[in-house]
């Protein structure tokens, strides 16, 4: 197989060698960028991950997050905070991150994430379930990983995806917070439930009319989410 490449972006030496020689060890290939103007040049080679850190010396870390959103190449974001503050964390997924590790991070917190976000990716690209899936105006091709709103397809990231096919598979049914981290982030992820809340929120954006009133993916105060049946 194959390895991946993972392009880091952070200014900081000290930090991207001790990165490169955790993810070498593990069998990754790394590419190193120390500005986000590098790092947006280098996104041109298609690396299969980007860790990205914040504080960068020409632009920040949200503004390439941003930027590398509105290619039409999906490649999974983990940033990197030395900011424990939750509003940093939260425009970081906001704007399109994956996922979020506060440094100082142990290796293995690291690799935990970056297996967990190739392997959404995986999963993604080899579902060959043929029946689609059908909730109201929402359809899912699972083995075209194609959705879809009233007959026109609609964009998702493979998170956006995985959500979205959780909450069809069981239509009605309410989902904790916690189960919807390990089912779709996988048991070794080490988030926080407002993760989730992000995630239902950039999925509602694309299939609500409305998504500050939603009909189709309701809040169950107090415990999680649950896609409408039938409608």
């Amino acid at each position: 197989m194959e390895s991946k490449r993972i392009l880091l972006v952070d200014d900081e030496q000290a930090i991207t060698g001790a990165l490169s020689a955790i993810l070498q060890r593990a069998g990754y290939e790394t590419a190193v960028a120390a500005t986000g103007a590098d790092a947006l040049t280098q996104f041109a080679t298609q690396p299969d991950l980007v860790i990205l850190d914040i504080m960068l010396p020409d632009m920040d870390g949200y503004q390439v997050c941003r930027a590398i959103r509105q290619q039409p190449l999906y490649v999974p974001i983990l940033m990197l905070t030395a900011r424990d503050m939750l509003p940093d964390k939260v425009l970081g997924l906001e704007l399109g991150a994956d996922a979020y590790l506060t440094k100082p991070f142990a290796p293995g917190e690291l690799l935990a994430q970056v297996r967990a976000l190739f392997r959404l990716v995986e999963q993604m690209k080899g579902d060959t379930a043929e029946t689609p899936l059908h909730c109201g105006p929402l359809t899912l091709y699972p083995h075209l990983c194609r959705a879809e709103l009233n007959g026109k397809e609609i964009e998702l990231t493979p998170r956006e995806y995985a959500l979205l096919q959780l909450f069809m598979q069981r239509p009605g049914y309410v989902f904790g917070r916690e189960t919807l981290l390990r089912q779709a982030w996988g048991y070794e992820y080490l988030g926080d439930s407002r993760t989730v809340d992000v995630h239902v929120q950039r999925l509602r954006a694309k299939i609500e009319k409305d998504s500050s009133h939603p009909e189709l993916l309701l809040t169950v105060r107090g415990f999680g989410y649950r896609l409408v049946a039938g409608g």
